[in-house]
């Protein structure tokens, strides 16, 4: 029990860091995407390339752009879980911070409405990181560490792929090229390729 314990608390380490990367690397892709986009218009002016030939032999031009969440309206969400997994987890949690527990004017009460919203929110869609975090915050025991490890194991793996599928744009890869013009010659020109079906002609 101790041992299943003990590697819960490291798994749920790991989600976290993992999860605070991805959260990181997003608010650096809203600038990155921007960058970008200003990058290889100017790259395209500097080295020849008429960009609008090129966007008037195209069909359809895209530049992505980041995704952004909504933002939370307050509103407290009850769970509808897509699945049964963890429900005495996620019972276990109103008992103890279900915001109609406390007065409405409990100091409280934000922070558990928030607290449970997350709580319902991660049941719905089976966010089992996100769930845990609110087991490990309010210290609240479950019977089942075994179990609760192989969700996270799970998330981890999840969260390992979105950070992958993140990283592995052209916005994300100028951004790193730094102040290495080869660098960023090789990308811009891979994306003007891809997008735009650019013969790789610099005309004068």
């Amino acid at each position: 029990m101790m041992k299943d314990k003990l590697k819960f608390k490291k798994l749920l380490n790991e989600f976290r860091s993992l999860e605070a990367e991805f959260n990181y690397n997003t608010e650096v892709m809203i600038d990155a995407r921007e960058t970008f986009q200003s990058s290889y218009v100017e790259w395209c002016e500097e080295n020849g390339v008429d960009l609008h030939q090129l966007e008037k032999d195209k069909d359809k031009y895209v530049i992505p752009v980041p995704t952004v969440e909504p933002e939370d309206s307050g509103e407290r969400v009850e769970a509808t879980p897509k699945t049964s997994k963890h429900k005495e987890i996620f019972k276990s949690i109103a008992k103890k911070i279900h915001p109609d527990k406390l007065k409405s004017k409990d100091p409280r009460k934000n922070e558990f409405n928030s607290a449970f919203q997350k709580a319902a929110n991660a049941m719905a869609e089976s966010q089992w990181g996100e769930l845990f975090d609110i087991i490990d915050k309010y210290e609240i025991d479950i019977s089942n560490y075994e179990e609760a490890n192989t969700s996270l194991e799970e998330d981890i793996k999840r969260m390992r792929t979105k950070l992958e599928k993140q990283k592995s744009n052209y916005a994300w890869a100028l951004e790193h090229c730094g102040e290495d013009q080869v660098c960023k010659d090789r990308i811009i020109s891979l994306y003007l390729r891809q997008v735009y079906n650019w013969d790789g002609i610099k005309r004068p």
